[in-house]
Order: C-alpha cells, then sequence, then structure tokens
C-alpha cells in the first residue's frame, strides 16, 4: 500500500462520487493525485477531499494515461462511452453501473462475501452490484452455511436516492408543495413520490421491473455462486432520501434454529443486529451514513417452519455503493497495482 495510486473519479459531484471520495480520504491506500471528473455541463469548480478542495475537470477531454485506477460512478450510457477509453490506457476501472455488471469476464464483486473472485484477474474492469443486491449478498454470505437455502423472497424498499440528486430534489420539492397546498410536479417520478409508496416501475425512465429483478437474481446467482439459488424481489419506491430498508423470508432446506442464525449474524463484522427497542433497526436512526448492514425482527415463520423472516437496513449510497467500491479498490492495490 505504500505506493502512490493517481485516481480518477468520473461523476465525482454525484452521490456516488461524492461518497467515494470521502472514503478514499480515509482509506488505507496510499493516494496521490486523484482527478475529480465531471461533465462539460457541470459548473462545480471544487470538491471535497478531507480536509482538501480540489479543482475538477471535464470528463470529455480526460487523459487516462495520467492514472492507474478509476471509478465509474455515472449512468451506463456515460460508462459505455468511457470505459474502453480507461482501459485502453491500462487503467484498473471499478464500475457502479449495470454496464459490466452481467459480463462473464468481469468479476462481480462484494468486498468481504466473494473477493476470491479477483484471485487471478487479468481484465481491467471489476463490477460493483446494484446496491440492494450488495446488502443482501452480505446478509446470505454468512448466513448459507446453516443450510441450503433454496429460495428468498424480499421487498425491497428503496429510497429516492439511488436515482440521484434530482430525485432527491423532486421529493423535497414535492413535500414543501404539499405542505404549502401548492399543487404537484412530476418530473423525474411519474406520478407524486412525495408521501407514497410506488411499484417501482413508476419511475419514469425505468425498465421493465420484471426485466430489473431477473437481473437483481442474475446478479445474486453469480456473487454467491449458486445458479439454482431463486430470488422472488418485489421493489416498491418509498418517500425516504437516504437509505434502503428490505423484508426478507428464507426458504432452508430444512428447518433452521433461529439461534443459531443469531449466532452467525452476531459473529458477522458487517452484520448488525438490534433488538434492544422495539420498531428497530430504522434506516434513519441506524443506517444511514453508516457501514454494514443492519437486522432486526428475526423470528421464525409462522406459516412455515423452514422459514425464517427478517428485517434489514442499509445505507444504499455508501454501504451499498461507495464503502464496497473503495474496498475493492484496496484489494486491487494490494495485489496488481
Amino acid at each position: 500500500m505504500d505506493k502512490k495510486i493517481d485516481i480518477a473519479v468520473i461523476g465525482a459531484t454525484g452521490l456516488v462520487g461524492s461518497a467515494v471520495l470521502e472514503h478514499l480520504a480515509e482509506s488505507k491506500m496510499s493516494v496521490g493525485q486523484v482527478y475529480p471528473l465531471v461533465s462539460d455541463q457541470c459548473d462545480a469548480e471544487t470538491v471535497s477531499f478531507g480536509t482538501k478542495h480540489l479543482s475538477v475537470h471535464t470528463l470529455s477531454g480526460f487523459d487516462f494515461s495520467k492514472v492507474q485506477l478509476c471509478f465509474f460512478c455515472v449512468p451506463a450510457e456515460v460508462v459505455s462511452k468511457y470505459i474502453s477509453k480507461a482501459v485502453a490506457a491500462d487503467c484498473y476501472c471499478i464500475d457502479f453501473s449495470e454496464v459490466s455488471r452481467l459480463k462473464p469476464d468481469v468479476p462481480l464483486v462484494v468486498a468481504g462475501v466473494n473477493e476470491e473472485d479477483l484471485q487471478g484477474f487479468k481484465g481491467r474492469v471489476v463490477a460493483s452490484p446494484d446496491s440492494s443486491i450488495t446488502h443482501l449478498a452480505m446478509l446470505l454470505s454468512p448466513l448459507r452455511t446453516l443450510d441450503i437455502i433454496e429460495r428468498v423472497n424480499v421487498t425491497l424498499m428503496r429510497s429516492v436516492s439511488e436515482f440521484g440528486r434530482k430525485a432527491i430534489d423532486e421529493l423535497s420539492e414535492q413535500s414543501i408543495a404539499l405542505f404549502n397546498l401548492k399543487p404537484i410536479k412530476t418530473k423525474h417520478f411519474s406520478s407524486q413520490v412525495a408521501f407514497n409508496v410506488l411499484p417501482h416501475a413508476c419511475h419514469a425512465a425505468a425498465n421493465n421491473e420484471q426485466g430489473l429483478t431477473a437481473e437483481l437474481e442474475l446478479e445474486l446467482r453469480k456473487i454467491l455462486h449458486d445458479d439454482a439459488l431463486l430470488l422472488n424481489s418485489m421493489l416498491t419506491q418509498v418517500p425516504v432520501f437516504f437509505g434502503h430498508s428490505m423484508t426478507v423470508q428464507f426458504e432452508f432446506a430444512t428447518e433452521v434454529p433461529i439461534k443459531s442464525l443469531i449466532d452467525l449474524i452476531k459473529q458477522a463484522s458487517d452484520l448488525h443486529l438490534v433488538d434492544r427497542v422495539p420498531n428497530s433497526p430504522s434506516v434513519i436512526t441506524e443506517a444511514v451514513n453508516q457501514a454494514g448492514v443492519y437486522i432486526g425482527s428475526v423470528r421464525q415463520d409462522p406459516t412455515w417452519p423452514q422459514g425464517v423472516n427478517l428485517w434489514a437496513v442499509a445505507d444504499n449510497v455508501h454501504q451499498g455503493a461507495a464503502i464496497n467500491g473503495v474496498q475493492l479498490a484496496e484489494i486491487l492495490v494490494k495485489d496488481y497495482l
């Protein structure tokens, strides 16, 4: 980790890009020059990096030969346009978009779950999963030692920040309009999101929800190396700025003692059992701006002896993306750079 690594963060003014810069400043890596890259339309002149302020650079004119490592914290269409240029310049790339996740030659990795997939890595791109899949893989990984998990039934309650600052602004503007008895305007979402719960496909630019849930299942199978695992997921958009919540039902091959499952949760460093007060954990109280997955309401399914139900919350921007990406970067720097 003593070698200084020059790094580019593409999308440095976005939610994930800003979080990547925050965790990079705290990481074990010996960071050299950091280039925050933005689109030509971005008005920002500087971004924060620890106690420093870094000048931003435009992505379109950037010379990727200046850096050894790139974080792509931008939408798929931008990744598709520029990641090949970074690879051609021999940069290692961490892609947070869906572009690389299901490519057979690209490792899809959650640190602490399947980082062994980087062993013998000969490519230049590593993919980070959808934030909900990162959370779910962290939860599933230690529990799979109990018995075969045949099916995971999950309702994913996703905050608007998964769609960036524009979605946060829309929720805020709609909330203010409602309090002031003003008309509700929808731009990013096709329906009112403030004080409402929507099927995920109500995002105006969303793909067919069935297609998205199928991709999530494939991501989870790839991470856990389990082609037989069934993921039955329902996605809902909730009027929350940050942090994802989920209700989860595991269907095991045999009956699993609750105590054994709880013991595994307590032993896992990235899982936190919160059972000290009723109605916990909550995404706002425990999860936002924190690392790890917070779990509560663990109980036997009353209708199915081989089922276990629980509740979990985690930060989608930090734990679901930036923290995982920086941890992957630390592995790449240690073993490949």
